[in-house]
């Protein structure tokens, strides 16, 4: 016979199995994605650097005319522009540049190990506005 402690602790560990699944299922999904920075030029305050992307697109559908734009980190609707009309298969990566003039502390940031808050949008299949950020 089981005792209700040996009952309870296989249903804590069957439950924390089915967390760890459910959140690896969920990170299969959306964008991921490697970047490298180009020689940046300074421009006042600001730096203009080009930035190259590897962008994996983990979902189940092709992504067309999608938009990849780079946010403030500390305020996503502040956007330092944006590269529009790209295709995303599923399950590939695209390779993308984009040349973008930020402030010198974000660009100086990357520099110390930090990474771009980029964001993908794009229209769904349902025909609303889609928006996921890229993890780097």
């Amino acid at each position: 016979m089981i005792s209700r402690r040996s009952l309870f602790l296989c249903l804590c560990l069957l439950a924390a199995c089915s967390a760890g699944i459910a959140s690896a299922a969920a990170l299969a999904e959306g964008f991921s994605g490697s970047f490298s920075l180009g020689v940046p030029a300074a421009s006042g305050t600001d730096v203009q650097v080009t930035i190259s992307l590897a962008v994996t697109n983990n979902n189940s559908f092709d992504v067309s005319n999608a938009s990849i734009a780079l946010h403030d980190p500390r305020a996503a609707r502040v956007t330092y522009g944006s590269l529009n009309g790209l295709v995303l298969p599923a399950g590939s990566a695209t390779r993308v540049n984009g040349s973008f003039k930020v402030p010198r502390q974000l660009y100086e940031s990357w520099q110390n190990g930090s990474s771009p808050a980029m964001s993908v949008s794009f229209t769904d299949a349902q025909g609303k506005p889609a928006q996921m950020f890229i993890e780097f």
